[in-house]
């Protein structure tokens, strides 16, 4: 096997048919790379709602017992009936359940009860 002799001209014109090769080919340059990980966007959260909730009266006394928070159909237990969104008990109006917690609206004021305000009847 006989090594290839490469001329200082040969190697020239190599060069200049590589490099004007280059120049007609369009490289694909990168700006990001591909195998990186997305930035997270960050969105901030809404500010909290501003919504009074006040005390129900004296005159108004609901034994709250249990409370099932859930996405499709929250239920309360208040004086032993069950009640979901939208039903009503005494003229108040269930509209919101959270854990251990219930609001109720009537005459457009919201009422809050938790299970630990238990007031005898």
């Amino acid at each position: 096997m006989h090594p290839r002799i490469i001329t200082i001209p040969g190697l020239i014109l190599y060069l200049c048919s590589v490099s004007s090769l280059a120049a007609e080919v369009e490289l694909l340059t990168l700006y990001k790379n591909p195998f990186s990980q997305p930035a997270m966007v960050k969105t901030p959260p809404p500010p909290p709602a501003v919504v009074e909730i006040v005390l129900p009266p004296e005159e108004v006394k609901l034994d709250l017992s249990a409370t099932m928070v859930s996405a499709t159909n929250p239920m309360v237990i208040v004086d032993g009936e069950q009640l979901t969104i939208g039903d009503k008990i005494e003229g108040l109006k269930l509209i919101a359940v959270m854990e251990g917690s219930a609001v109720f609206t009537r005459a457009g004021k919201k009422y809050s009860f938790a299970i630990d305000d238990r007031r005898e009847r």
